[in-house]
């Protein structure tokens, strides 16, 4: 288990009651050998059998160190612990249900082979080139578009800097601490994604949209977010104050999205928050806005079960077009 003694990379994997799915991810990451690079698994006190199975499974791999929380601990503090228990010189995060892409760990020791100050490396699809560099900064933050918690990496001196994953934050600290991080650090932004997301019934996100702190929880993330994307400005109470509300109304209508474009409407979550949706459309004057986003919204929920239809009427016609040019 500590044959890896100064591993260039430590891949950070929180988990509870996953082990399957962790279980292949060990066996992507370690598809390719590496001799430097070690698999940090922190097991936020899952069932004994899932227990038994993820330990079973990590003793047949020499650079897996995995550790058990005596009680569950929740997420942020079990990402922070995955940190504390990391030797490597970069950290890379992955949820214990998605996947790295093939090559993808490669493209990152290339990526770091070419870094000489500690940075961030953030998944972004909104470059034009395959990567872009940016200084630290006010600049840099408003520029980041803020990926999944999957997939970023980052130099250790970072987090030995500036700490880990804010503890107050119990749902999105990943947020906030990519955009603190680029404010102090040089980012890297990269456009291919080193990670795929799996959405599937037992997310997470669909248990959090049911707590009744969520939305109290998001309006804590921002406001620590805003420091760091505001500037100077953020002394501004009327400001910072429409920001923040800026911020739920979209977090509102990403979870309406969520929760209604599924194969099966989560209805409860649903109305509860499109009550929410529609009054602070009204408060912040975007009727105009909450309408259309609506109106989209039914659309593709009526064209979903269609589109087999559709796609195949097309290829007729197409087909048929093709066998009249003949």
């Amino acid at each position: 288990m500590d044959a890896f003694k100064s591993p260039l990379i430590s891949i950070l994997i929180p988990t509870w009651n996953r082990p399957q799915s962790v279980i292949r991810l060990i066996e992507r990451i370690n598809s390719t050998k590496h001799d430097d690079l070690e698999i940090i698994i922190v097991d936020d006190n899952s069932d004994e059998k899932n227990w038994l199975t993820l330990k079973g499974a990590a003793s047949l791999h020499n650079n897996v160190r995995l550790f058990r929380n005596a009680r569950n601990i929740g997420m942020t503090n079990n990402w922070n612990k995955t940190i504390e228990c990391a030797k490597g010189v970069w950290l890379g995060l992955i949820h214990d249900d998605d996947m790295y892409k093939e090559g993808a760990l490669l493209r990152v020791r290339n990526f770091i082979g070419e870094i000489t100050t500690p940075c961030l490396i953030i998944q972004n699809s909104n470059i034009e080139n395959p990567t872009e560099s940016l200084d630290k900064g006010v600049e840099t933050v408003n520029k980041m578009l803020l990926p999944p918690a999957s997939g970023q990496f980052w130099h250790r001196d970072i987090t030995d800097s500036l700490g880990g994953f804010d503890k107050r934050i119990k749902y999105c600290p990943d947020d906030e601490f990519w955009v603190r991080i680029g404010f102090h650090y040089p980012v890297l932004k990269v456009k291919d994604f080193f990670v795929i997301s799996y959405q599937h019934d037992t997310n997470y996100m669909w248990e959090i949209f049911r707590r009744p702190d969520f939305l109290q929880q998001v309006a804590l993330s921002l406001k620590a977010r805003l420091q760091y994307s505001l500037g100077e400005s953020y002394n501004n109470p009327s400001l910072l104050e429409y920001n923040i509300k800026d911020g739920i109304w979209e977090t509102l209508r990403t979870v309406i999205n969520n929760t209604f474009l599924t194969r099966q409407i989560r209805i409860d979550a649903f109305f509860m928050y499109l009550v929410k949706f529609i009054k602070l459309s009204f408060e912040m004057k975007r009727k105009r806005r909450m309408l259309i986003i609506l109106t989209r919204l039914i659309i593709y929920k009526i064209y979903q079960p269609l589109r087999p239809f559709v796609k195949k009427l097309k290829l007729f016609i197409s087909n048929l077009k093709l066998s009249v040019n003949l």
